[in-house]
């Protein structure tokens, strides 16, 4: 089944969040805490808030998720929307944030979007249709040993509080070269060949990972939990190239 209209859509979605966002980037804003002691702005409530009308203009029959004020509606198709993944680095002028998209059909995501609109980059997939980056198809790398690997990970912060910092170590240690990059910048970054893995500690809810699974997916890829597990709301996540995934969760297990 094509989804062609389904990303169409996905792509006007990202354009009025960018629409809302870009123009009040800059300096540093007032951020607040959630109960979950997530962080938030008013421009994260705002753009999903339109993101939200306009999906229910649209497809008044689909359901919606979105981070900041949860789901609406009982559809199998539910547009799942982050407003502003990277809120953090959004909040102290740093321009690694994006906007996140996705479709999810009978629980399986088949769009995704992640717009990164300080760049000018958006980087797309259709279930069964590939994956690109402005229209450029992208590819996952063919790195094979985790000795000639680029692997990017969460904050270190995360790792410590959960005691499983010597489990990344372990990996990092293996690893040609490391950064602490995380969130759907990993995603993309291992989806386009950049990077080999990600390690995300971070809880990540369904906003978070189900428009990059479909887009690392689609480039040939591999998504699951630290694991090995299917991506869940709560849980954390294990990206990587397919031919490194087991290499690192064997590290990961000790």
């Amino acid at each position: 089944m094509s989804h062609q209209r389904d990303l169409e859509f996905a792509h006007e979605l990202a354009d009025l969040a960018a629409a809302i966002t870009l123009p009040a980037f800059g300096g540093r804003i007032p951020v607040r805490l959630k109960a979950d002691r997530t962080p938030v702005t008013e421009l994260d409530m705002a753009t999903e808030r339109a993101l939200r009308e306009r999906v229910s203009d649209v497809f008044p029959d689909d359901a919606f998720l979105g981070e900041e004020d949860g789901r609406s509606g009982h559809a199998s198709r539910v547009w799942v929307v982050d407003p502003l993944d990277g809120t953090k680095n959004f909040a102290d002028g740093v321009p690694l944030w994006t906007t996140l998209i996705a479709l999810v059909v009978d629980g399986e995501p088949v769009v995704g979007v992640i717009d990164v609109p300080t760049l000018g980059d958006r980087y797309i997939a259709a279930r069964g249709e590939g994956a690109a980056r402005n229209s450029e198809p992208i590819r996952v790398s063919t790195t094979a040993s985790l000795a000639d690997a680029f692997v990017v990970h969460s904050g270190i912060e995360e790792w410590m509080a959960d005691g499983r910092l010597t489990d990344l170590v372990r990996v990092a240690a293996g690893a040609r070269r490391t950064r602490g990059l995380s969130d759907a910048w990993g995603h993309a970054l291992v989806a386009q060949g950049s990077a080999d893995v990600m390690l995300d500690h971070d809880p990540c809810g369904e906003w978070d990972y189900a428009a990059g699974k479909v887009i690392v997916e689609e480039a040939g890829g591999r998504m699951t939990t630290l694991d090995g597990g299917s991506p869940r709301p709560g849980g954390d996540l294990l990206v990587s190239n397919g031919a490194l995934h087991e290499e690192v969760r064997a590290l990961l297990e000790g």
